[in-house]
């Protein structure tokens, strides 16, 4: 049973945040985001969508060029250490994307203004059928443990920020990275015959450029699938060939509970029907569908899952 459940890609990542201030200093200050919205989400509201032990809580929306997808929510969450920025090595939610015009450019600005690489800019090839595609990238240990992957696209692909500002310098969120144990369930549950993202790419594949890029060991093997829906974000699954590598972070990444990035919102088409179809596919359901809070949801209907893999994911039914 196949299905076109989703209403477009990721429409937003959740950053739990101790304190947004450095994060929008970032984010609005340095890359030119706006913040959207603000407002509360109360105690009983969160703890019905994400877990009883989640209280009140204080709520940004950013957007780039007022995209209504590829956005980011910083959740306030209570205090706690902040955990070490994510690995591409680890197990978990690893890194948020979006492109650059110019990576040397954002490398040498950024750096100015105290931001922390996890490396230099690299460049790395991805082999696409019978073609090599180029792609540059620089990693970033931006401020409450999140990591954002900066993209200098060779051919720029459905980008909604500059669709409306071809002269600003970076977009929305482009894609989500993750990296699971179990790669097949993850693919076939986001995919096409799962809940109907469009398989761009699966490749296996080792360079030299990517092992600088994301501090992997020499001959690190690497699979890649890129699901994609008719918005941002685009889904990024990877596999690491050598399973010693890393750690795993997924019971730190709970959405409304942790510092960084702890989530995905989607939107769906009947999300009865898309809750069940994720049960099917090897989802566990944590909150099932109910009428979610007026804050961030507009009071729509909303439900809260674990993909095959323990990703956690919020779905909101959209509103037309």
């Amino acid at each position: 049973m196949s299905g076109d459940h989703l209403v477009g890609g990721v429409n937003a990542a959740f950053i739990g945040v101790l304190d947004p201030g450095p994060a929008l200093d970032l984010y609005v200050g340095q890359l030119g985001w706006q913040v959207a919205d603000e407002g509360v989400i109360p105690a009983s509201a969160a703890a019905r969508l994400w877990g009883e032990e989640v209280g009140e809580l204080a709520v940004t929306v950013l957007t780039a060029a007022g995209a209504p997808h590829g956005r980011l929510v910083f959740l306030r969450v209570p205090d706690q250490p902040l955990p070490a920025h994510p690995r591409q090595a680890d197990t978990g939610l690893i890194a948020i994307n979006m492109y650059t015009r110019d990576i040397e450019v954002t490398y040498r600005q950024l750096t100015e203004a105290g931001q922390r690489w996890a490396t230099k800019p690299a460049t790395w090839e991805v082999p696409l059928g019978e073609r090599m595609v180029t792609v540059t990238q620089g990693f970033l240990h931006a401020p409450q443990s999140t990591d954002i992957v900066f993209v200098q696209p060779a051919q720029p692909r459905g980008t909604a920020a500059w669709d409306v500002d071809p002269e600003r310098h970076y977009t929305e969120m482009t894609s989500v990275v993750c990296h699971v144990p179990d790669f097949e369930a993850e693919t076939r549950f986001w995919g096409a015959d799962g809940l109907g993202l469009a398989s761009w790419y699966d490749v296996t594949f080792s360079h030299p450029g990517l092992e600088a890029l994301a501090n992997l060991p020499a001959g690190t093997v690497m699979r890649l699938s890129f699901l994609a829906g008719p918005t941002t974000a685009r889904i990024e699954v990877t596999r690491i060939a050598d399973r010693s590598l890393g750690t795993d972070l997924r019971a730190t990444q709970r959405t409304a509970r942790h510092v960084g990035h702890t989530g995905w919102l989607v939107e769906v088409r009947d999300i009865e029907a898309t809750v069940a179809r994720a049960a099917e596919l090897g989802g566990t359901v944590h909150a099932a569908p109910h009428e979610g809070p007026q804050f961030l949801f507009g009071g729509r209907a909303v439900a809260f899952l674990d993909t095959p893999n323990g990703l956690p994911v919020t779905f909101v039914e959209h509103g037309g």
